[in-house]
């Protein structure tokens, strides 16, 4: 197979639907940069691939990408300028680019580039999942969701989803900790929804792949060896609403196991 290009990586977001000006959310793994042509040190290639995106939505697009640290669970104070992403290469190396600003979520921290980047820098730590997180900025900003080299069960919006469903399976629980702000710590506290271990809780969305692709909301493209996904955050959250409706086990393995 012939080496990728970056304008291999625009052209395929491209045709998925992402214009100029789109709000996206990428959930990605840095085997995709792996791909790309010439003898590049690991860095360049990330770079390249992060570049070959932001061409896809334009200057007036915001590339947010998840840097989770899940800092409290660990009992670790959480540093929004050093605390590295635990969620794969292309995050960690996207949050120390220039320009990008980082959330306080001290568990489920984003980064982001573009006109929204402040927005989406200043949301509420509070609650994870809840009103006013970086998830509920995502749907109410008309956002994108998308997996590149990663299957959807990726999404970590899929938690904001059930929590604005009241699953069973799910609860709130509350972490403690401190957050540095202007070089002090400060104490915080953030409710997340944590899964109850006596089920088979573990995401699962083949269903709802299903659903998305045969209603025509799923978007896919190859990139070399490996797969681009797309869809609306509302199609997502209308899609999972809609499967949980039915069956409020849908979105976990416990359901798929029924199925």
């Amino acid at each position: 197979m012939n080496p990728v290009l970056g304008t291999d990586v625009t052209e395929a977001f491209r045709s998925c639907g992402i214009a100029p000006g789109t709000t996206l959310m990428l959930h990605s793994d840095a085997i995709v940069a792996a791909q790309f042509a010439g003898d590049l040190p690991a860095e360049k290639r990330l770079d390249l691939l992060i570049e070959a995106v932001l061409a896809a939505i334009g200057s007036q697009g915001t590339l947010i990408m998840p840097t989770f640290t899940y800092s409290f669970t660990r009992d670790e104070s959480f540093d929004p300028a050093t605390s590295p992403s635990m969620v794969g290469a292309v995050t960690e190396h996207f949050r120390r680019r220039p320009g990008v600003q980082r959330s306080e979520n001290p568990l489920f921290s984003v980064a982001a580039f573009g006109p929204l980047a402040p927005t989406f820098g200043d949301t509420a730590i509070g609650d994870c999942f809840g009103p006013g997180s970086a998830f509920d900025l995502l749907l109410h900003k008309d956002g994108v969701i998308a997996c590149l080299g990663c299957a959807l069960d990726r999404v970590t919006f899929v938690h904001y989803v059930e929590q604005s469903r009241k699953v069973g399976y799910r609860y709130v629980k509350r972490f403690t900790g401190a957050v540095v702000r202007r070089g002090q710590l400060e104490p915080a506290s953030v409710d997340y929804l944590v899964r109850d271990l006596a089920r088979e809780t573990s995401t699962d969305l083949t269903r709802l792949a299903r659903r998305l692709r045969e209603t025509g909301r799923l978007r896919s493209a190859a990139i070399g060896r490996f797969g681009l996904t797309v869809v609306t955050a509302r199609d997502f959250f209308d899609a999972a609403s809609e499967l949980l409706a039915t069956d409020p086990s849908a979105l976990i393995r416990e359901g798929m196991r029924a199925a």
